[in-house]
């Protein structure tokens, strides 16, 4: 009894003891937590307020091509014409650089066009608004005259500010230039120039697509007079008296605390353990028990289901048609199996990685349950791939739940990593037999799963029995196209790019192919295939190492060569150049990469550092494709891009479509402000030729002069011509074509 008491007496202090340092522990890593949760919500607010400073910044660069022109300041300052500048300035502005609402201030200040959402209006409507922009437009009249006055001129770069503004509650991205002439000597500088402010209102969709870009939740813009919740990040927009106008707040990051519960859980842990080992080891035998059925539960379950969306598998697929075909030939009617893949999942994976590409197996897996029936069955069989069996079925069923799940699956998707628009293709085949196997049932939807994607993807198509035929000769012109990389059995052509005057200054290499048996394929069917294939990555090598080795035949001339997005994205791809460089003994400034629009938008890994990477080396850049995109003028400041080549689509409705030479203008416009190259692609007459010369575009390429032709007309044109394409009275396109 004494000892026992003495042992308690002892325990007392003892549990004392290790509570009280178990406590000041906590404490000191509660505090430590908090620290470092304020310094991450501090990084968020200040990454988020640089985000919309640089948006801003990017936006108003884009007026300078429009401001910085002889006619700008012609129209304003020296005789002011109300029809320019509604078109000019008014319509160009929306339309083109998304500023919905635009304000023309004299040099005295006052307001002489005000417009919003097409339409001029009273420069009332923009008093709060203009009294935040006034620090900008006077900060940008100080920096030029100033310039001037040091006898420093100006530039594009200096004649633009941007900032984010808040009136009445919203926000809104401004830019600013002044209507200033051509060239810094111009006569016209003796008037004071007028300035335009340019304002766009920043919504819901923005502000999503900034949260995606910094990666941080949801930003929303707090109603007028509201506060953020406690513990949120935000950022205030203020006056000049610093009243807030306007406030974002989002739900920041917490290191501090996550971290907290991770380093204090095991603590706790140890100290409830050993009070609860007792009771852990009466308890053994039944857990074991339990342990040992659910296991084996759970693995009867893996054998029949998909991992990762919990499915039916390819064999509990299998079971259940199986049984649907029995029940059939007992009863009668019709089952339809479904096919259903998604459209250009592989770019997700590429772009996004495997983990967003099992996000969206995962959304879209729901999706599909929710429209079909109890009594149908999904299942996942491997990759994007899905299988519907629906039972009781006809053509007009089938056809009306594949149009369900066309509309159900079509549109876009918030994943953690970004947003992705997710479409789909679906084969149906109808199955009146009940003796048919299931791999044949299911070989049947997959070809016409291959017909619905040929046809453009987004929609379905039925089993029909020609169709074999079709995927024959796809398959043919795969292991042909195979075949004929492995053996470099294509030809390389080369098309000049010449200026106005037919002299060559270069040449773009195109990929031809032959099949033995069938003849010339086209290379809008080849190209495609092999990205399909997986081939693409051959092909382009191959493309690249003969244009180097043909480069050498011609001195002087840079010749371009076509890189696609699947080759950008290989980890490989910049050692491999190196190598072929080494290997052809080619300079890279010999070679031009021509790169599309879409690379340099997906802001991905690949797109940031290789083409910085490519300029390090020595080669040129060229995007390709130009203008068919016009959220791509913003990163020309941000991609080491040497040239810039318009669209053929563009080109081919010169003369017929006023809108396409104002598109055409203003991209000379903008690729001179930024001190670009520029060619146009697709010139087949004479007139698009002249239109292309007036607008200032002196590189051009096309039919017009030749088509892409082999290395030896190259060599012709260089020995004989003397590096010259003399233009016939008749174009050689006309010539062709009759």
């Amino acid at each position: 009894m004494k000892n026992g008491t003495t042992e308690a007496k002892l325990m007392v202090p003892m549990a004392v003891i290790v509570i009280v340092a178990v406590m000041a522990l906590v404490g000191s890593l509660w505090v430590w937590a908090e620290q470092a949760d304020n310094l991450a919500r501090t990084r968020e607010e200040s990454l988020v307020r640089k985000g919309l400073d640089q948006i801003a910044a990017d936006q108003s660069m884009l007026m300078t091509p429009i401001t910085i022109w002889d006619q700008a300041t012609i129209a304003t300052a020296v005789k002011y014409d109300p029809k320019w500048v509604r078109g000019n300035i008014g319509d160009y502005f929306q339309k083109y650089l998304k500023f919905e609402s635009n304000v023309l201030l004299d040099a005295d200040g006052k307001v002489r066009f005000a417009y919003h959402d097409g339409q001029e209006v009273s420069p009332s409507l923009f008093t709060a608004t203009l009294a935040q922009t006034q620090s900008v437009t006077r900060d940008l009249r100080n920096r030029y005259a100033s310039d001037m006055a040091a006898g420093r001129g100006y530039s594009a770069d200096s004649n633009h500010a941007g900032k984010v503004i808040a009136a009445d509650g919203r926000l809104y991205i401004t830019g600013a230039s002044l209507l200033l002439p051509d060239a810094a000597g111009s006569p016209l500088l003796k008037h004071p120039p007028f300035v335009v402010v340019g304002m766009h209102e920043i919504k819901a969709p923005e502000l999503a697509a900034l949260s995606d870009r910094y990666m941080v939740s949801r930003i929303s813009l707090l109603p007028r007079g509201k506060t953020p919740p406690s513990g949120n990040a935000s950022v205030a927009f203020t006056d000049a008296n610093g009243v807030v106008l306007a406030q974002l707040s989002w739900q920041p990051e917490t290191p501090g605390k996550t971290l907290f519960l991770r380093t204090i859980g095991p603590v706790l842990m140890i100290s409830l353990g050993l009070g609860l080992v007792a009771l852990v080891l009466l308890h053994t035998s039944q857990k074991t028990a339990q342990s040992l059925s659910a296991s084996e539960a759970k693995a009867k379950h893996m054998a029949l289901h998909d991992a990762l969306t919990g499915l039916p598998n390819r064999t509990l697929f299998a079971d259940r048609l199986s049984q649907a075909c029995e029940r059939m030939k007992r009863q009668g009617g019709q089952v339809a199996v479904m096919c259903i893949g998604l459209d250009r999942f592989k770019d997700v994976n590429d772009t996004l990685g495997h983990l967003a590409g099992d996000e969206l197996i995962r959304h879209n897996a729901a999706k599909i349950n929710g429209v079909i029936r109890a009594c149908d069955t999904l299942a996942r069989l491997s990759g994007d791939e899905f299988v519907i069996i629906q039972t009781d079925s006809d053509g007009h069923s089938a056809a009306t739940l594949a149009k369900r799940l066309l509309e159900t699956l079509t549109g876009t998707v918030t994943l953690e990593s970004g947003q992705v628009f997710s479409s789909c293709s679906i084969g149906v085949t109808l199955l009146i037999d009940g003796e048919i196997e299931p791999a044949e049932a299911l070989r049947q939807a997959d070809l016409a799963l291959y017909r619905a994607k040929d046809a453009g993807r987004g929609q379905y198509a039925f089993f029909e029995v020609e169709m074999d035929a079709t995927i024959k000769l796809r398959k043919t012109l795969e292991t042909g196209l195979r075949e004929a990389i492995h053996i470099e059995a294509l030809d390389v052509v080369y098309q000049p790019q010449v200026d106005h005057f037919g002299k060559i200054v270069g040449v773009e290499a195109l990929c031809r192919w032959t099949h033995p048996s069938r003849g010339p394929v086209s290379p809008g069917y080849f190209i495609p295939l092999a990205e399909e294939c997986g081939l693409m990555n051959d092909l382009g090598a191959f493309v690249l190492r003969r244009a180097m080795q043909d480069s050498h035949r011609w001195p002087g001339l840079k010749v371009a060569v076509n890189v696609s997005a699947t080759q950008m994205r290989h980890p490989d791809f910049v050692r491999s150049l190196g190598e072929m460089l080494a290997e052809t003994r080619t300079q890279a400034s010999q070679i031009e990469i021509e790169i599309t629009e879409g690379v340099l938008l997906a802001d991905d890994h690949a797109s940031q550092l290789v083409p910085r990477d490519l300029r390090h080396m020595g080669f040129s850049i060229a995007l390709d494709d130009f203008g068919t995109g016009y959220s791509s003028l913003g990163y020309l400041s941000r991609y080491p891009v040497d040239k810039i080549k318009i669209d053929r689509s563009f080109v081919s409705n010169l003369g017929n479509d006023p809108e396409a030479e104002a598109v055409i203008r203003a991209i000379v416009k903008l690729s001179k402000a930024l001190n670009l190259n520029i060619i146009a692609e697709g010139v087949e007459t004479r007139a698009q030729k002249n239109l292309l010369r007036q607008a200032g575009c002196q590189i051009i390429q096309g039919f017009l002069y030749s088509r892409p032709v082999p290395v030896s007309d190259i060599d012709a044109f260089m020995r004989d011509g003397g590096g010259k394409i003399v233009l016939s009275e008749e174009p050689e396109a006309l010539r062709q074509a009759g």
